[in-house]
């Protein structure tokens, strides 16, 4: 059987322009985990897709590469997850999906993505007018049973 290839990911290039393709939760999981392995103090990572793609599961996999022990639930309800990675370093799951647009910069928001932290924002296609230089957008596709993701370094 021939062993699955990793992906290089500490080169950004290596999504430049590419469509990842994973076909079960775990592989989604994974993906996340070695995408955590390239982020740093200040990055701000947008994901969206739409219900059920995988963007929590994505994120299950980066916040399990920091050594966060215990399952990551969406923040849907509660809007913010805050885990210590250490004492230098937070990592913020925020999402947005049941805020409209005109009320994000309402409730703090630039408290997390501005704080230099790490901050991973799903449904971030409502927050308009968030401008940073460390910022990644991940896009995922569910598309018969296998998610497409793309994932691009804001230049």
């Amino acid at each position: 059987m021939e062993k699955k290839k990793r992906l290089n990911i500490l080169d950004i290039d290596t999504f430049s322009k590419k469509n990842i393709i994973t076909t079960t939760p775990k592989d989604t999981k994974n993906l996340g985990e070695q995408f955590a392995s390239i982020l740093k103090n200040g990055d701000i990572v947008f994901l969206n897709g739409s219900l059920g793609s995988g963007k929590t599961t994505f994120v299950q996999g980066v916040i399990k590469a920091f050594g966060i022990k215990g399952f990551a639930r969406s923040p849907s309800f509660i809007l913010v997850n805050e885990y210590n990675i250490n004492c230098n370093l937070k990592l913020f799951h925020l999402d947005l999906y049941r805020l409209e647009p005109t009320d994000i910069w309402n409730i703090g928001i630039e408290e997390y993505i501005y704080s230099n932290n790490i901050a991973l924002i799903e449904w971030s296609n409502r927050l308009t007018e968030c401008k940073n230089d460390n910022s990644w957008d991940i896009k995922i596709e569910y598309f018969k049973s296998k998610r497409i993701i793309k994932i691009e370094k804001k230049r």
